[in-house]
């Protein structure tokens, strides 16, 4: 087959189509299948070129072919490699989008548009054979290449649901960007813990339709301080398959993904499916037996994943070098006696008997309760100290 020329395999298909009405689009991927089935699941076999600034021409032209009727992201790939060019392939679609109109709608979008052949498009979307060839976006670009992991979990969720998640992601947000996908429940209240400069919120539906609309004010936070990113133009309605399409996004940017509360059937699970079957390190947050929210989590545990309790379980598994990271942190060496001067203090404020309050000590070191957080969460992580609730803490005894 390697010998025969793609043009005369085109010829052949198209004499055929023609006898029987096929559109030419499903043509051009049985070549490829033919005639390049060692590439097969290679997304970027062909070289692409990578712009610093990408022509606007080019830009409307990805995203008249990928808005055009019958075109998903596996398809575009296969146009691209088969025509070297979204605009010499426009002519092979069934019903292209009007240039005219991609024109005006991508002027007036207020973001950034993201092509995947542009460097800062994240790595790990390139890597999968349905990459988005289009991310709309809002706010700091720099977090979509940093390391970042995603909580989910339930709409629904239950009080201790919402606190464990909003601790969660405040407790990761100082080590990680932080994922999630701004839904109500779990998601927001993930969204709330964390650090909002440390934070990435993936949505389902087109950037100029906030969804739920009670999380509008949180959704214009994360796109002035964080990022928020959608691969939704806003001419689209909304429709359910988005929601498949975005926890798709999250598993794949995802290092690790932690569950929090979500029921066998529920979007989050099947999100947690999508991260196993990419490699992606699934986590889940066990919960009582008896309650629904809970038996998708207990699943996944029962079939493998590491069950975790707070955001330090999270950083164990995942291996987190703390001498090497973006923050500047590293394990505390107790034996050498390491500590910074503020640790130092800290701990010298402490019994092992009776737990003392953050604002306590706070108050007798003089300095804001903020500034002692991650010190505390240092201390905790070597086991030098332990929580006894949110706003205590006690001094473990050293065996």
């Amino acid at each position: 087959m390697n010998s025969v020329s793609p043009h005369i395999l085109l010829l052949f298909l198209y004499l055929k189509a023609k006898q029987k009405r096929m559109y030419s689009v499903f043509n051009v991927i049985l070549i490829i299948s033919l005639y390049n089935k060692k590439r097969e699941n290679k997304l970027f076999a062909m070289p692409f070129v990578l712009y610093d600034k990408t022509p606007h021409k080019t830009v409307i032209d990805w995203f008249c072919l990928i808005n055009s009727k019958g075109i998903g992201p596996k398809t575009f790939w296969a146009l691209l490699r088969a025509y070297g060019s979204a605009e010499k392939s426009l002519p092979h679609v069934e019903a292209p989008f009007p240039y005219e109109k991609a024109e005006k709608l991508l002027k007036s979008f207020k973001g950034h548009v993201l092509l995947a052949s542009d460097p800062i498009f994240p790595k790990e979307l390139r890597r999968t054979s349905s990459c988005p060839p289009m991310l709309f976006a809002m706010g700091n670009l720099s977090l979509l290449n940093q390391r970042k992991v995603s909580v989910i979990g339930a709409r629904n969720a239950s009080i201790n649901g919402k606190s464990i998640a909003k601790k969660m992601g405040e407790g990761l947000s100082n080590y990680f960007v932080v994922i999630s996908g701004l839904a109500n429940g779990i998601d927001t209240n993930v969204h709330l813990g964390a650090d909002k400069k440390k934070s990435i919120a993936v949505m389902p539906f087109a950037l100029n339709c906030v969804y739920p609309a009670e999380n509008s004010k949180l959704f214009k936070e994360i796109s002035e301080e964080g990022l928020v990113i959608s691969t939704v133009p806003s001419h689209r309605s909304p429709d359910q398959g988005m929601f498949h399409a975005r926890n798709k996004i999250i598993a794949t940017l995802s290092e690790g993904m932690v569950v929090i509360e979500a029921s066998l059937r529920s979007g989050s699970i099947a999100a947690a499916k999508m991260a196993l079957d990419i490699g992606t390190e699934v986590m889940a947050v066990p919960g009582s037996p008896s309650d629904p929210r809970s038996k998708g989590c207990n699943w996944l545990i029962k079939n493998g994943a590491p069950l975790v309790e707070d955001y330090t379980d999270v950083l164990e598994i995942l291996g987190y070098n703390f001498k090497d990271s973006q923050n500047s942190v590293c394990f505390l060496d107790d034996s050498d006696n390491k500590y910074d001067d503020l640790s130092n203090q800290i701990v010298s404020m402490l019994s092992s008997d009776s737990p003392t309050c953050l604002e306590t000590i706070a108050t007798n070191l003089n300095v804001d309760i903020k500034d002692i957080l991650c010190n505390i969460s240092e201390l905790e992580i070597i086991g030098k100290i332990s929580k006894c609730s949110t706003n205590e803490v006690i001094l473990n005894v050293q065996s």
